[in-house]
């Protein structure tokens, strides 16, 4: 991408870029680096990983069958001759599911076997499902369920459902009868996420009877000068053994007596009463006769359940729940290498989950869906309201102590102004999805950039007790009511971080598949600013073994910021299209092209024409004081009308990192710096003869405009259809941009 980066340049290059900044001004044309030669294509992408493609069946009985036929089976169908044979060093990892999550079943194996752990099992609650994973050769067996229908059991079971709760129970029943087997087993929600293989870690506490993972929102580790003693490579248990809520979607069970115990009196308790939850249950039998209190030795393990079992919480920067992992993106914050994401804290069901994980770049449940990629899609830059006051949000941020603010009230200015910064960008996501849905493309989400963290319950900014820095990129789920939208989401959305997916096809993000669209400025636009650089949207991807980040440095895998597209070749436009009809003519040079780029999607239109299109319905904003609050866009206007200030435009996106974007004169001029001599122009022979002219000048003259004044307004002439007005404008500026660069 041409760059400006110091007025050391040489001044025959000032006086082109002087050139390109007036014409830019005189035109209305806001955005547009001189496109360079791409021949590197995928520079700044991360190296892709080699689609993962169904696995070589294991050696096994025909696939088929409707019920599992090993002998000695247990209540939950599972027989210990098939854990047996999958055990690894006396451990296996199970998870469960039914066909309603059969891609997450494969995010959830396609991990573990890029980790190369091959110790896992599936338990399948319908046929159809049992008959998909054993046509791909995983270990899995017939579970079915104890008391959800035949129907039911393939559906979605619905968080918090009277069949979700019954599948709790089925869970509890497999963990009961996995301890019996004199196998230690892994018990895993299917939603889950596994980074790194995690049984070397639970084998450094040989004395916890169960490990289990927290709801705690903030890592303590480090809490107690003993615990540096039981540390591996930095990393330990939690303080205490019973560190806040246990989350029961992650737990290490040893087959020991006390596991059995334990289990034992869950299962019973749960089937005497229908309305107890699992979770809960597990929370109130563990913490029985105390639990809280930091473990004797340092380790994190300790007494529970009356003292009858010894356990330790999984360290939540390492085993991480949804808020962790997604929204404080803790492992980065305090530099860890990851086990595990489990998709919790999240509001919008199943279709929430998903997309998380697709914002992280870990979603591997594509890996046989070539259509999730080969679609046209259009993307945009978003843009935020300048005249938000960010400090209002960062002070409720952390490191801000919990209580330090009092819980958030109705008409209380900064939930105003968060409201007031979300829909402005919801605003812009309706106008990009009625452009593309004419276009006949599917729409790259951008990151929503949010003042204030989404709670259950009204709160003083943040989730009580996490470490979230305020504002941030939150996830769409945060904003988007996904869900609501059903079927149609996968089919029209993409998520934000789409061109870093794992299986995003290798060449696709290159220079000969994008296009960028260049939209002149307008009143609403010179309001706004970019997201600052400083919020990073892309997650760090590491290497299991070494914890090195492999991901590439930057945002690549945000169109926005993305140099591919950044850096492509544009189309202009002259003005804001009367209609979408008449916006898809000035498009029509990129019809078959496979990423369309708006550099901001405010003004390519004269008016609003979300109202043209089905929109995804919005989410809430949870919670302040007595109730939520609604997202809407009635009050956003994106088209105020009038005349654009260019001198004070040009001065307040100079810091976004697009100050090479003014180059829109249509001359394709790239200014080159010294730090970088190896800029390219594109094939415009006027604008190289223009710069040649302008070097010699220079060399001649050695200063001042000389005889080269006629031959630049000549040429300006000749750019303004002999706009005698124009053209002095621009002479004025060319003028006073020499005199600052050459005093």
């Amino acid at each position: 991408m041409a760059r400006w980066t110091r007025a050391r340049a040489t001044r025959a290059r000032a006086i082109g870029l002087a050139i390109a900044i007036v014409v830019a001004a005189a035109r209305c044309v806001a955005r547009g680096d001189a496109a360079r030669d791409l021949s590197d294509g995928n520079r700044g992408r991360d190296a892709r990983a080699p689609r993962a493609h169904a696995r070589a069946l294991r050696a096994r009985a025909p696939a088929g069958a409707s019920t599992a036929t090993h002998r000695e089976h247990l209540s939950t169908g599972i027989s210990k001759e098939l854990v047996d044979r999958v055990a690894v060093d006396g451990a296996v990892i199970v998870t469960w599911a039914n066909m309603h999550y059969y891609d997450f079943a494969l995010n959830f194996l396609s991990h573990l076997d890029a980790l190369e752990v091959t110790n896992y099992l599936i338990g399948a609650m319908d046929e159809e499902l049992y008959a998909a994973l054993r046509k791909i050769g995983v270990n899995t067996w017939l579970m079915g369920s104890k008391s959800i229908d035949a129907d039911a059991v393939k559906k979605d079971f619905g968080w918090g459902s009277k069949n979700f709760h019954k599948m709790g129970r089925d869970k509890i029943r497999l963990i009961h009868d996995f301890t019996k087997t004199g196998v230690d087993v892994l018990i895993s929600d299917i939603d889950v996420a596994w980074l790194r293989n995690p049984i070397p870690f639970f084998r450094r506490y040989p004395k916890a009877d169960i490990l289990v993972s927290t709801d705690n929102l903030q890592n303590r580790t480090h809490q107690d000068a003993r615990q540096i003693s039981h540390m591996v490579d930095g990393e330990g248990l939690e303080s205490t053994p019973c560190a806040g809520t246990v989350n029961i979607g992650m737990m290490w069970f040893r087959a020991t007596e006390a596991s059995q115990q334990l289990t034992g009196e869950w299962v019973r308790n749960l089937e005497k009463d229908e309305k107890i939850w699992d979770q809960a249950e597990f929370n109130t039998l563990v913490q029985r006769g105390g639990c809280g209190t930091p473990s004797p030795d340092g380790s994190g393990v300790g007494s529970a359940y009356e003292g009858k079992v010894q356990m330790g919480t999984l360290p939540v920067a390492l085993f991480n729940n949804g808020h962790t992992y997604f929204t404080q993106r803790l492992p980065e914050l305090i530099n860890v290498n990851p086990y595990a994401m489990h998709a919790t804290f999240q509001y919008d069901g199943t279709p929430g989950k998903r997309n998380r994980m697709r914002e992280a770049n870990q979603w591997l449940g594509d890996r046989d869906d070539p259509s999730y990629f080969d679609q046209k899609f259009l993307s945009y830059t978003p843009r935020v309201l300048s005249d938000v006051d960010l400090q209002e949000f960062a002070q409720r941020g952390y490191p801000s102590p919990d209580g330090a603010f009092e819980t958030l009230k109705q008409g209380e200015h900064v939930v105003l102004e968060h409201m007031r910064l979300v829909q402005h960008q919801i605003a812009q996501l309706y106008e990009a999805v009625a452009i593309a849905k004419n276009l006949g493309r599917v729409v790259i989400l951008p990151p929503f950039f949010c003042g204030l963290d989404r709670v259950w319950f009204p709160h003083a900014g943040r989730f009580p007790g996490s470490m979230l820095g305020l504002p941030f990129i939150c996830p769409g789920d945060h904003v988007m009511g996904m869900e609501s939208y059903g079927g149609d989401f996968m089919k029209e959305y993409r998520e934000y971080a789409f061109l870093g997916h794992p299986h995003m096809p290798a060449g696709a993000v290159s220079a000969d598949n994008v296009r960028r669209v260049e939209v002149p400025p307008t009143v609403s636009f010179s309001k706004t600013t970019l997201i600052p650089e400083e919020y990073g949207m892309c997650f760090h991807r590491r290497d299991p073994k070494t914890g090195a980040i492999v991901s590439p440095a930057g945002d690549a895998c945000v169109p926005a910021r993305n140099e591919v597209f950044r850096s492509a070749p544009s189309i202009k436009l002259t003005a804001a299209a009367e209609s979408l009809d008449a916006l898809a003519k000035s498009l029509e040079s990129a019809r078959d092209v496979k990423f369309l780029h708006f550099d901001t999607i405010i003004g390519a239109t004269t008016s609003k024409q979300a109202e043209n299109a089905k929109q995804i319905r919005m989410g809430i904003w949870c919670c302040r004081i007595g109730h939520h609050e609604y997202y809407g866009v009635e009050n956003v206007t994106l088209f105020e009308e009038g005349v654009v200030d260019m001198k004070a435009l040009e001065a307040s996106t100079m810091n976004e990192g697009f100050a090479e974007k003014t180059n829109s004169s249509g001359m394709n001029v790239t200014v080159v710096s010294e730090d970088d001599p190896s800029g390219k122009d594109l094939e415009n022979p006027d604008a190289k003869e223009e710069i040649k002219e302008a070097d010699d000048a220079w060399e001649i003259e050695g200063k001042g405009l000389g005889e080269y004044r006629k031959s630049i307004e000549a040429g300006l002439s000749k750019y303004f259809d002999g706009d005698a007005a124009s053209v002095k404008k621009a002479m004025a500026f060319i003028e006073e941009s020499h005199a600052e660069l050459n005093p």
